[in-house]
This record gives structure tokens, C-alpha cells and sequence, in this order.
């Protein structure tokens, strides 16, 4: 007997507002994959200036083709949890007095991304959870399909168009430019440790409030501990451990070096950050 319990009831994008995802969104508004009932935006409070203005200049073109997008927000976005012993969500990067290097877990997407957009679902759903009552659009294209992932939960089955259409992330910014579409900037917090070195120098030549959030929260990490741990650093229960947003372990303004600092003009080909690393 045939049910309809592998039915999705639901077909949502994970907008991140980044190439990939923002090239689904606009895929469905113009018809190119199947219509979604929404896209959302778990937003962390914490990207860059240009990520919020792409959005908010493309979120009324989305709705006006159909794709309805909804925001979402963590309970506690912040940082630093001052009440939960002093931890921190994100994945510094770490070291002791004798040297020793490490980095702290990464725990910041599931709370700031995948357990707010999860709340918003089964709130859509009626509390109904049936086995694969949603579809969720997955912004991830061919050349990262080693992000693909089955999903944890049953109620929540995984798509990958960008994959079955054999599109990279390069296909996703040709098909913008042909439809006359903003390439977005990349989808990150200012002061993610996984930026790479050209991203990190782009931060810092940009200047402004993106630049000055990423210092304030890497200087606001540098005595806390990890989530779930008792031991600063939270790392194997070392002494003396500091923690950092970036990989030297010295203070952002110090491990960042580009020939302005100097007094000289930019002499370096930038490539922007593009690793994948946060679910979106």
C-alpha cells in the first residue's frame, strides 16, 4: 500500500546568501528547478556589511517570483556565553605556554544556523514529523561534494540540485551574470577562524566595522574557555591556554600583515574565502 509519508511536505532552501545558495533561490524564482515553499536565512549576527546589503536588495526579487524568505535567528548568538561558565561557540584556535597548538570544536553552525532553521521547520510543519516531511535544498555545488551529507534527522531528507545539475560554484557565478544577477559576496562571520590568509588581508584592507568586530571578538576570546569545558582553552585541561580567530595564534591586527601596515600600496592578487566549512 502506497503512502505519502516520503512525501515532502515541504521543499526549503538553506539560504545562505552566498553564490551557491543565492543561485538556487534564483533558480527557483525564474522556474529553473522545481518551486520551493520558502528559503531561510538562519542569519548569526555576525556577517559582513555586504552580506546584509545583497540581502536585502534581492530578498523583494525573490519574494516577487514566489520564493517567500523567512529569517531566522539563534537564542543566543552571542559569542561569548559569560553564564555558561565563559565558553565560546566558535572554533579558535589555541595555544599554551609550552607552544603547543590546537583548536577548540567548532559548535557555532549547529547553534547558530542548523538548530534555529530546524525550530522554524517544525514550526511550519505542525509539529508533524513524519519521515521525509521536508526537502531541504542544499546550496553545495559539484566541486565541494565532499560536503554532501545524509541528514540526522529523519523528518529531513537532503537535495542537492547544484550537484545534479553538475554545476561548480564557477557555473553558479556564469549563470548569475547571464540573468543579470549580483554575485554575492562570501557568506561568512567577519571573524570566522576559517577565513584563509587572502581572506583575512581582504578584511583588513576593507577596514571599518567588519574589520573592528572580527579584532573585538578575537581579543574578547583570548582568556575564555570552550563550550563544555571547566579549563581556559578547554583543550585537554591545559593551563594557559589563549585563544585566537586566527591560525599564527597572535592578536588579529598582529597576524595580519599586508603591505599598507608598511606605507606601500597593494601588491597582491587577492583570492577571495571560499572553504566551505559552514554549512552554507
Amino acid at each position: 500500500m502506497t503512502t505519502d509519508t516520503h512525501v515532502p511536505k515541504l521543499r526549503i532552501i538553506s539560504l545562505g546568501w552566498g553564490v551557491q545558495s543565492f543561485t538556487l533561490a534564483a533558480m527557483a524564482a525564474v522556474g529553473e528547478i522545481p518551486p520551493v515553499d520558502y528559503a531561510i536565512h538562519a542569519d548569526t549576527t555576525h556577517e559582513a556589511a555586504g552580506t546584509y546589503a545583497h540581502a536585502a536588495k534581492w530578498t523583494p526579487w525573490l519574494e516577487a517570483r514566489g520564493v517567500k524568505v523567512l529569517t531566522v535567528v539563534a537564542n543566543r548568538p552571542d559569542v561569548v556565553l559569560e553564564d555558561w561558565s565563559t565558553s565560546i561557540l566558535i572554533p579558535a584556535f589555541t595555544s599554551d605556554r609550552a607552544g603547543n597548538r590546537g583548536q577548540t570544536r567548532r559548535q557555532c553552525t549547529y547553534n547558530w544556523k542548523i538548530r534555529p532553521i530546524r525550530r522554524r521547520t517544525r514550526e511550519l510543519l505542525g509539529g508533524s514529523l513524519k519521515p521525509g516531511s521536508v526537502q531541504s535544498i542544499q546550496g553545495i555545488s559539484l566541486d565541494e561534494w565532499q560536503r554532501m551529507r545524509t541528514s540526522d534527522v529523519k523528518y529531513i531528507v537532503h537535495d542537492y540540485p547544484l550537484v545534479d545539475l553538475r554545476m561548480t560554484r564557477g557555473d553558479c557565478v556564469h549563470w548569475l551574470q547571464t540573468h543579470d544577477l549580483d554575485i554575492p559576496p562570501k557568506s561568512a562571520c567577519t571573524f570566522c577562524p576559517y577565513h584563509n590568509l587572502s581572506a583575512w588581508k581582504a578584511l583588513k584592507r576593507a577596514g571599518g566595522p567588519d574589520w573592528d568586530k572580527a579584532v573585538a571578538v578575537d581579543e574578547a576570546i583570548r582568556h575564555k574557555r570552550e563550550h563544555g569545558s571547566g579549563k581556559p582553552g578547554g583543550h585537554e585541561g591545559q593551563e594557559g591556554m589563549l585563544l585566537f580567530v586566527h591560525p599564527a595564534c597572535k592578536s588579529l591586527p598582529e597576524a595580519v600583515d599586508i603591505p599598507e601596515d608598511h606605507g606601500a600600496e597593494q601588491l597582491e592578487f587577492e583570492i577571495p574565502c571560499d572553504s566551505g566549512m559552514c554549512f552554507v
